[in-house]
């Protein structure tokens, strides 16, 4: 097992961004909406000489950084080669079942859905619930982050691929996949693996945390220096590699039926 050590020297707090989600209500009750939200990051990064390096980040509530560690609920149950664990019992070095074998965890984050945490930028606004898949899997409760495996046969042909990743949230249909927004908060996780991978959620396949395209000149340079900082064991954000399989939407994916 990986040792632990706990870097608060190395804390990163984003002073430009000064109202947290613990702070974001006025006296009235209302969220203030004149100054930029924040969130909280806890995060867990496997290092070379295999010991866990553990940090807290004050990020802007945007999707771009809540995306890393928001798409699934506390209680979720991840495949491993140890059998299913909770995710929040995952640490860095823990090996997942995927696609191409087992992987291990090398980065966790972790953030708080709050109800009521209203702003433009966070995507936190609700979560969704998808029915597990087998006799004893528990229902899944998932953050907006979280992408499901889309297969079809003809994606081999058109796409050269066996399978798409795709928004759960586009698959939201009042039945089976509902849109929820608990009353109370619920603990959120994402985490990545030495190589982008398909994995097990309640039996669901979903996909290890990547964060795509990230050039400065499409996301920033300012939020490419935030996020390069989270994933200290990096030496840059291309080190995550190619996707296992490419991302759309489920309107392309229909489209792709058609055609």
């Amino acid at each position: 097992m990986a040792q632990t050590s706990t870097d608060r020297a190395s804390t990163t707090d984003f002073n430009a961004y000064a109202v947290s989600t613990d702070q974001v209500a006025t006296f009235d009750g209302q969220p203030r909406r004149d100054v930029p939200l924040t969130r909280t990051i806890e995060a867990a990064a496997l290092l070379a000489d295999q010991s866990v390096s553990e940090s807290s980040f004050t990020v802007p509530a945007t999707p771009t950084f809540e995306a890393c560690a928001a798409a699934f609920a506390r209680g979720t149950l991840i495949s491993t080669v140890m059998g299913p664990i909770a995710v929040e019992d995952l640490i860095p070095g823990d090996l997942v079942e995927t696609h191409r074998g087992p992987q291990p965890i090398v980065w966790m984050g972790s953030t708080t859905y709050l109800p009521n945490f209203a702003g433009d930028t966070t995507s936190l606004t609700h979560l969704l619930r998808l029915p597990g898949i087998g006799m004893n899997q528990s229902d899944l409760l998932l953050g907006p982050a979280a992408r499901l495996v889309v297969r079809q046969d003809r994606f081999s042909d058109l796409l050269n691929c066996a399978a798409v990743l795709a928004p759960a949230s586009d698959y939201v249909d009042g039945d089976r996949i509902l849109r929820v927004t608990p009353p109370g908060p619920v603990q959120l996780y994402h985490f990545a693996l030495q190589r982008h991978g398909i994995i097990r959620a309640n039996g669901h396949e979903l996909e290890s945390y990547h964060p795509g395209r990230v050039s400065a000149a499409e996301i920033g340079s300012s939020v490419r220096e935030m996020m390069q900082s989270m994933f200290t064991h990096l030496h840059d954000l291309e080190a995550f590699g190619d996707l296992a399989f490419p991302r759309t939407t489920r309107n392309v994916i229909e489209t792709l039926r058609v055609a």
